[in-house]
């Protein structure tokens, strides 16, 4: 019988608010800091908001850079080239697939010429390809705040049936007045730091970033993808199940392909908005799987939701949680405002941690979930 091969995790890249590069953007969480500021930008929004923004100095110096035009390709590009930087793969090799995560894309640009060849995520996953000289059409992924993890997901499937080696997966999304006044006509944005789980959660903040992430079966490293499964719940096109079952599905679908328990998992990194329907869902959730006692946290409040990038900027800086062997805690939290039976971690924790559980849910009814794990004697595999 032939056994699917391991798939590693074996290069991470993130450009946020908080930094640029993993290492230092797990600094800045563990120290509790936040990119989430108090904006007022009309062209963003009528009002004051705290939104996870990047220094506009920062985009001008990148563009010049990149010889880009929007604020989406020049963050992309300029992510994978922190990516780039981090292995030895030669990316250009017909071994390697490219996918694209983004809800958006260059969406700004609609308002001016909606014929614009920018505006296709085709366009901006051609610059990757073109950037890193690779021969195959790369694949975009634009499943709602799911994108991140399915398009791990469909790497893993593809590396573990061949043909290719390597997969690359860059996640992005930037903020913009379409964004923003899309959630605002839900009501669902906070006027202050975000609390997921909490009591007194009030809404969503939203960020912005690019995060990118190398899936490997050859170049080996000590974070592997265990399992990762997507339900879909057709509950609402934009509110989520209220039972929880369709994402329990999923994770229980995740923790069987990886072959663990639920006394396996040490923490969870959950999707975390802070809306009351989201979190209510997601404990719902976790308590049907029985993960009561896993740490569940979310880092939305030092990030914002930053769609498309936010499956993979998190499931990044939870392969970092399980290196340095870190428990984050849920930040902005207080008191306990879900009903599902579960552990919110209220601190900074250590402990020793040899896998976590992964979860996303977005509109459209979709929901996904990965397992990630830990090798610690590479020779005993």
């Amino acid at each position: 019988m032939q056994t699917s091969p391991s798939i590693y995790i074996t290069a991470t890249s993130l450009v946020t608010p908080l930094g640029i590069g993993t290492e230092e953007n797990f600094r800045q969480l563990v120290q509790g800091h936040s990119g989430v500021q108090l904006m007022n930008d009309p062209l963003l929004f009528s009002t004051t908001l705290p939104l996870a923004r990047f220094d506009e100095a920062f985009i001008k110096e990148a563009k010049m850079v990149y010889n880009t035009t929007t604020r989406f390709d020049t963050l992309m590009l300029s992510c994978v080239d922190e990516l780039h930087r981090q292995t030895h793969i030669d990316l250009s090799s017909p071994d390697v697939i490219i996918l694209l995560s983004t809800t958006k894309g260059n969406i700004e640009l609609l308002q001016d010429d909606p014929l614009d060849e920018k505006l296709f995520l085709t366009y901006s996953a051609g610059l990757i390809q073109r950037k890193l000289n690779n021969p195959n059409t790369p694949i975009v992924v634009s499943n709602a705040c799911i994108s991140g993890l399915s398009a791990i997901i469909i790497a893993k499937r593809l590396l573990s049936k061949g043909p290719y080696k390597h997969a690359v997966i860059v996640g992005c999304d930037v903020l913009t007045n379409f964004v923003i006044s899309g959630f605002a006509s839900f009501h669902a944005i906070s006027d202050d730091r975000c609390k997921p789980f909490d009591k007194n959660r009030t809404g969503i903040n939203l960020g912005e970033a690019a995060a990118a992430l190398i899936l490997s079966t050859e170049s080996g490293s000590e974070i592997l993808v265990l399992g990762g499964s997507v339900s879909n719940d057709s509950n609402h096109i934009s509110g989520p199940s209220k039972t929880g079952e369709e994402l329990s599905f999923c994770i229980n679908e995740s923790m069987k392909e990886a072959g663990l328990s639920t006394d396996d998992i040490g923490f969870i990194s959950a999707h975390g908005t802070a809306t009351d329907y989201n979190d209510e869902m997601e404990s719902k959730a976790f308590s049907l799987s029985g993960l009561h006692e896993p740490p569940v946290f979310s880092i939305k409040a030092m990030y914002g939701h930053t769609l498309g990038a936010s499956g993979i900027l998190e499931t990044i800086i939870s392969a970092e949680c399980l290196k340095q062997q870190l428990i984050l805690p849920n930040f902005g939290f207080n008191e306990k405002g879900v009903s599902g039976d579960i552990s919110i971690s209220e601190s900074l924790q250590q402990n020793a941690l040899q896998s976590c559980l992964k979860t996303a849910s977005g509109f459209g009814g979709c929901n996904a979930a990965i397992v990630l794990g830990r090798i610690f004697d590479r020779n005993k595999r």
